[in-house]
């Protein structure tokens, strides 16, 4: 009897570094559910510790900076594909670089199935007039359709809606009751940056809300960020204020990531930083302006009722928050206050703040 050939699945992810961390959960259980097939991720080189803990999931830095720059850089990932042997593509990503790479595959007879983006339906829930508001498919059940139709079975993994309790990770995210740890303090990590401003709830704001978690006294501050302007921020924070500690530029990311997975809360824009700690269990207060959850870039397992947004009605504006305000005043995130920011952090600890002051009167 014939032996059954080994598959290989390369899967195709570079841009953007939330979008790729998507990924990091879906092909972790695929790669479980499907133990004679091998999957590489090909990515930008800083995610390589979101795919690992799975023997047949392994890695490809796509290093556009470095030896992958430019056409010759293109050709030269292409060969480095080519030597794991794959038996099939999935192409995540769907942009110039991949559009290259499957050309490439096709002449090399690579079958490869591809992202559909859903752009008019996105189109429909992002324009100014006529728009229709609805849930769509999340980015991570597009994902899967991919996989799929490389003739994966279908393990439903991404099918749930944001209104389903019952979605991955729901458990993870139902309540800010961490046990083990009820007679210490909270540690709520921060990230209050993203790419695009239409998704930064504004720094003065989110500057207030530091101020009232430091005084409360039950609370520890991480502060996460990137680049120079940002940890000069972050640092700014740290020295004027009680149990805020910044962690922007001191570490590595593998390192941020362990330190994620150790937090109560992350509180975070519509950015990377809430699809990284959603890959590490932790639940996420997300913030919301010129995009929308419903857009299908919502964090994994997260529950709907954790996206602090506004009722502007012109919202959603953008998939990427990249677009200039409409109204030109970003009202979508001025409207959240840091009242109300505290009034959501605090009812998810009820009964941990519970167990907290008890003990201060025993």
């Amino acid at each position: 009897m014939r032996e059954k050939p080994h598959k290989h699945i390369v899967v195709l992810r570079f841009s953007a570094l939330g979008d790729a961390a998507i990924a990091s959960p879906l092909l972790k259980a695929y790669a479980t559910s499907n133990s004679d097939t091998t999957f590489t991720m090909v990515s930008h080189p800083m995610l390589r510790p979101l795919f690992t803990g799975c023997d047949n999931l392994k890695f490809i830095a796509a290093d556009f900076r470095g030896e992958h720059k430019g056409f010759l850089g293109i050709l030269k990932l292409y060969r480095d594909i080519m030597r794991v042997h794959p038996t099939a593509i999935a192409d995540i990503n769907s942009v110039l670089r991949t559009f290259i790479l499957r050309a490439l595959f096709l002449l090399s007879m690579v079958p490869f199935a591809y992202l559909r983006k859903g752009r008019r339906e996105k189109q429909e829930l992002t324009r100014r007039k006529n728009k229709k508001l609805r849930e769509l498919k999340s980015t991570m059940r597009r994902y899967e359709e991919v996989l799929i139709s490389l003739e994966l079975k279908d393990i439903g993994f991404s099918r749930a809606t944001l209104s389903n309790s019952e979605s991955p990770g729901a458990v993870m995210a139902s309540n800010g009751a961490n046990f083990e740890h009820s007679w210490e303090k909270i540690v709520v990590g921060v990230a209050p940056f993203a790419n695009n401003r239409g998704k930064i709830w504004p720094l003065d704001l989110m500057e207030q809300l530091i101020a009232k978690l430091s005084s409360n006294g039950n609370f520890k501050v991480t502060l996460f960020g990137g680049g120079k302007n940002e940890a000069t921020t972050l640092k700014g924070w740290e020295i004027k204020y009680a149990n805020i500690k910044s962690v922007a530029g001191d570490i590595s990311f593998e390192q941020e990531l362990d330190l994620m997975s150790r937090l109560d809360l992350m509180i975070c824009m519509d950015s990377a930083n809430m699809h990284f700690a959603s890959c590490v269990g932790i639940p996420v207060l997300s913030f919301w302006g010129a995009t929308h959850p419903y857009i299908g870039f919502y964090g994994w397992g997260q529950k709907l009722t954790m996206a602090l947004q506004s009722s502007v009605e012109c919202r959603p504006c953008s998939t990427s928050g990249k677009k200039e305000c409409f109204r030109g005043d970003y009202l979508c995130l001025y409207s959240i206050t840091p009242e109300e920011a505290e009034r959501r952090v605090l009812g998810f600890f009820k009964e941990r703040l519970e167990l907290l002051n008890r003990k201060v009167e025993d």
